[in-house]
């Protein structure tokens, strides 16, 4: 973590207050004539207590610091280069772990490399283990709704989903049916990279902070198109399942 290399302190009406990094505004209680009189004993105390604010505001909530991540080698990479200055530690999962119901993190990052995938981590939210799942479908990426509990919507109701709203279903679903796993982040563009990352770590981030954001994250198919760069929400709402009826695929 970065260390605070100075204090931006400032008079206001004859009293000597501080900002901190996130915004606030500070009185000191020691009354000192001028900025330049603070001295560099009374600057590193200041110091001091301003890293101590900084580490009790980015530590994330107990039990939220590791993140299980089940995915291609060169995904785990490059995420890895941007997690510096975060909360996030990575724990690399097996599939084999998601199927057995081993122990694992409070999250997974499940990246799935074919359609058939989408559904390995399905249970997990029932054991406790929450959820997000990305994959990517030609030209778009996808990062489904986070599923902090078992009520939350699944890859099955995700795509649901998305073929109600299609204009061609049945299309679709075959060519979901046909895709093979393929490098997930191979040929696109550095600014997709960046703006797919940066969902990523938000959604990740507010999980460790455990802020009002999650309610939204739980109910939003997020889509980044990534030749045109733009980003889409599109609401997913969970609802009970059906009884199976005869005959039907899905």
């Amino acid at each position: 973590m970065p260390t605070i290399h100075t204090v931006d302190a400032f008079e206001v009406q004859g009293r000597t207050t501080v900002r901190t990094e996130d915004g606030t505004f500070l009185r000191l209680a020691e009354q000192r004539d001028g900025i330049a009189a603070l001295g560099p004993a009374l600057e590193a105390r200041i110091r001091g207590e301003l890293e101590d604010r900084r580490r009790v505001r980015t530590a994330p909530r107990a039990g939220r610091a590791d993140v299980g991540i089940l995915a291609p080698a060169a995904f785990i990479r490059e995420l890895e280069t941007r997690l510096p200055g975060s909360a996030l530690r990575l724990r690399t999962v097996t599939p084999q772990a998601v199927t057995s119901g081993g122990h694992l993190p409070g999250i997974l990052l499940h990246v799935a490399e074919t359609p058939g995938e989408r559904s390995l981590a399905d249970r997990l939210p029932a054991a406790g283990t929450a959820v997000l799942r990305c994959y990517r479908e030609g030209g778009l990426l996808f990062i489904d709704p986070l599923r902090l509990h078992d009520g939350d919507p699944d890859s099955r109701q995700v795509l649901r989903r998305r073929l109600a709203a299609s204009s061609a279903p049945a299309e679709l679903e075959a060519w979901l049916d046909r895709q093979q796993p393929g490098g997930f982040l191979d040929g696109l563009p550095a600014a997709a990279h960046t703006l797919f990352f940066a969902r990523l770590l938000t959604v990740l981030t507010d999980w460790q902070h455990h802020t009002p954001a999650l309610d939204e994250h739980r109910r939003t198919l997020w889509r980044l198109d990534t030749t045109t760069l733009v980003a889409t929400g599109h609401p997913v709402l969970a609802y009970p399942e059906p009884a199976p009826h005869p005959g039907r695929r899905r």
